[in-house]
């Protein structure tokens, strides 16, 4: 199995494009400090394991929960802006399943410390991290995991990482 920078991207440009009716740029243009926001979190357990994580700033957070469940734009609260980020989460990390190798399952989303945060304690290491824009604002989404016999390939000299799985 390959997993891309490229792959994962396009996973999230399908899922907030599908989802959203979001379009995604890269790369991001402004910095995203990691105390600012909300972050929601899949763990990703099996063959291979890891979490995906999703942090951004609240005002975006807000747009998402709106465009999900059809709200004016300053009707979310902090309940559904977490439903709604969770379920765009869940979405990403059940695509990411077809690259992995299998067996594989998804946790339910749950609410995560800034994938940056200082007094994070990760159980893996990053993967992959995307800094993306979206709406006028800016959003993270980070793979962490093991890849016991990670190959780098000479792809990542133009810029695309890659990672194989046994």
């Amino acid at each position: 199995m390959l997993v891309t920078e490229d792959a994962f991207y396009q996973i999230i440009q399908d899922t907030w494009d599908s989802t959203l009716r979001f379009q995604v740029g890269r790369p991001l243009p402004t910095q995203l400090s990691p105390g600012e926001g909300l972050t929601v979190s899949v763990s990703i357990s099996g063959a291979w394991e890891g979490k995906v994580l999703l942090h951004c700033p609240t005002p975006l957070a807000r747009l998402i929960a709106a465009a999900t469940f059809q709200l004016d734009a300053e009707s979310p609260g902090e309940e559904e802006m977490l439903d709604a980020l969770g379920e765009l989460v869940h979405i990403i990390g059940g695509n990411l399943k077809a690259l992995l190798p299998q067996p594989v399952t998804l946790s339910l989303p749950v609410i995560s410390d800034p994938p940056d945060s200082a007094h994070a304690a990760p159980r893996w290491p990053q993967v992959c991290r995307l800094a993306l824009e979206t709406q006028g604002h800016p959003f993270v989404v980070s793979l962490l995991g093991e890849f016991p016999a990670a190959v780098e390939t000479p792809a990542q000299a133009d810029g695309d990482k890659q990672w194989k799985t046994p």
